[in-house]
């Protein structure tokens, strides 16, 4: 009775063990804590992850030069999940489990997210979200994973305005066949619901899509005075260059990914004139205003030789959320951090962040226009740099 007695006592522990996660490591060598999280350094979300990672990069340096978190140097240990779904469950499965990541950070996409987010709430690991928009994520009742940016469904919110406001009536909505712009299409179709514009076409495509003559003729065939891609950065690319090979004319084009991208305008040069993008944030100090913005852009372009985009202000406001939830914490516990995440209200570079009984935060994107190579903001009024040039000139007349 007696070894019985003892294996259920060890069953139990062993039970309990589990339940709690992996067993945190807090006495590393050197009085380090380790900064874990994999994100797409290769594979289709590279270019926009990448600004991501230069951000995360330039957090960590910045807290270690203040003393590292509650004392403790920064380590970092970013993996490359390859802009693959599978592969990122995999990789952090292995960070909390087999490296024992003291903090976690956030993937890139809509679609990594979501799949992580399964992995992080089993382990009760909690991560601010710098690369995801998708509403859906929040909407399962999860309770450690938080959002920074604006949702998905509002990105081309400023472009149907600007539709209406140039007298389209009838309007295509395209887009990769992935969770995110899946997402971005079902809010442009409400909103042009509301602005009285009608949806003459509504087709998503595969995500390795490369040839787009096909879906332009129908998007043109079907009437349309306008486009709306809900695309990544190489489908938006490719559409622009053949509309532009096939003579293609639209009142406008707007994207969501691609545009906020530097080497966007780079590689397309006069192509990429006019068109709209959405943006979660851009470095415009004086106009947004937010707390330490001027020197996070210096920072980034003293270093990287460029300015920071949306997904690097992003990533660093993310940080700077979570430095505050772990010195509102006092410690790395996990629950400790994820009460903290829940009730914060702060002010970063990038924005205010507080989240509703979600996880979601309220934050306001802008829609800007390439102008002259340049992202110049032309949508809410507010925040506008310059009025938008619409409809786009003709190809022929450029």
């Amino acid at each position: 009775m007696r070894t019985r007695a003892l294996y259920i006592l060890a069953g139990v522990a062993i039970t309990l063990i589990a339940l709690a996660g992996p067993a945190r490591a807090h006495h590393r060598p050197n009085n380090e804590v380790v900064l874990g999280g994999a994100i797409s350094q290769t594979g289709q979300y590279a270019e926009p992850a990448g600004r991501q990672v230069n951000a995360i990069k330039l957090w960590v340096d910045e807290v270690n030069a203040r003393g590292g978190l509650l004392g403790h140097k920064v380590v970092l240990s970013l993996l490359d999940d390859k802009s693959d779904v599978q592969t990122a469950i995999k990789l952090y499965e292995k960070l909390i489990t087999e490296d024992k990541v003291d903090v976690l950070l956030a993937p890139y996409s809509s679609g990594i997210t979501e799949a992580v987010a399964n992995v992080n709430e089993r382990y009760k690991m909690p991560f601010v979200a710098y690369g995801a928009a998708s509403s859906p994520i929040w909407e399962k009742g999860r309770k450690y994973i938080f959002d920074i940016v604006a949702v998905a469904e509002d990105y081309q919110k400023g472009a149907v305005f600007l539709a209406k406001q140039i007298g389209v009536k009838r309007l295509a909505i395209i887009g990769q066949d992935s969770l995110f712009p899946r997402q971005v299409g079902k809010g442009a179709k409400e909103w042009a619901k509301k602005a009285g514009i009608e949806v003459v076409l509504d087709e998503n495509y595969p995500p390795k899509q490369t040839d787009f003559t096909a879906l332009l003729q129908k998007v043109k065939a079907a009437g349309a005075e306008a486009i709306i891609s809900n695309s990544y950065f190489a489908d938006s690319v490719a559409q622009l260059r053949q509309m532009r090979e096939l003579n293609l004319d639209f009142k406008m084009y707007s994207s969501t990914v691609g545009p906020g991208l530097p080497n966007f305008a780079e590689q397309l040069g006069n192509t990429a004139e006019y068109v709209l993008g959405y943006s979660q944030w851009e470095p415009l100090p004086a106009v947004l205003k937010h707390p330490g913005m001027q020197a996070f852009i210096e920072s980034y372009e003293k270093r990287f030789n460029e300015k920071p985009n949306y997904h690097a202000g992003g990533a660093y406001g993310a940080l700077q959320v979570t430095e505050a939830a772990i010195k509102k914490a006092g410690s790395f516990d996990n629950e400790k951090i994820r009460e903290a995440l829940a009730t914060l209200d702060v002010e970063t570079a990038f924005g205010r962040y507080k989240v509703d009984a979600r996880g979601m935060n309220d934050h306001e994107g802008l829609t800007f226009q390439i102008l002259k190579g340049k992202r110049r903001v032309v949508w809410p009024e507010k925040w506008a740099e310059t009025k938008a040039e619409l409809p786009m000139p003709e190809w022929s007349k450029r």
